[in-house]
């Protein structure tokens, strides 16, 4: 299961944690990246915030990755489930089809 994961900052980083943070999170990227959780990682462009692609085997596995993230309580947090395109195609074609027969 393939996951887009996008956060942003929404409460300052108090200073006397900042260092000790980033380092945690880099720590976090890390693991997650060496066991092929996480596929992809990005930062924001003059956003104070990022994003990835994890690819977990359930939801509960995904919700232990990202309580673990250091920056969670200073972030709002946002998880969009990934399907291939050409299935979703797939189907929207098919649905369509079937409600047209039954027009």
């Amino acid at each position: 299961m393939r996951f887009l994961v996008i956060t942003k900052a929404n409460t300052p980083i108090p200073p006397q944690a900042g260092i000790a943070l980033f380092d945690a999170m880099l720590a976090w990227v890390d693991a997650n990246q060496k066991s092929g959780k996480m596929e992809q990682t990005w930062s924001f462009a003059g956003i104070q915030g990022g994003g990835g692609i994890l690819n977990v085997d359930s939801l509960e596995e995904l919700d232990a990755i990202m309580i673990q993230m250091p920056f969670a309580p200073f972030s709002s947090v946002e998880v969009l489930g990934l399907v291939d395109v050409k299935d979703s195609l797939a189907i929207g074609k098919k649905v369509i089809s079937q409600m047209m027969q039954g027009a």
